[in-house]
């Protein structure tokens, strides 16, 4: 297709674009969906074509995976306190 974008590059572009949404807000939530979506274009690229129902499928697990795997990586001892006293303690 000539003059005409690939679907994966067009996910990978979209893939680029969470990644800049992440480094402008920093909440480590656009981070998931950006490998997710790096996932995706690499699936479209190694195969060359496109199925929505596939990549709407590795692309919700894939972030929900990364997600969550960056919130273990990167999370801060501040992040989970424990109380010492229960406030219902008489």
């Amino acid at each position: 297709m000539s003059g005409f974008l690939e679907p994966y590059q067009i996910t990978l572009i979209a893939a680029f674009a969470l990644a800049l949404i992440e480094v402008l807000t920093g909440a480590f939530f656009f981070l998931g969906m950006s490998v997710g979506a790096l996932l995706v274009a690499g699936l479209q690229w190694l195969t060359g074509n496109w199925q929505l129902n596939r990549d709407l499928l590795l692309f919700a697990v894939a972030s929900v995976v990364a997600f969550a795997l960056f919130r273990k990586l990167f999370k801060k001892p501040a992040d989970q306190s424990t109380l010492s006293e229960d406030i219902n303690q008489y």
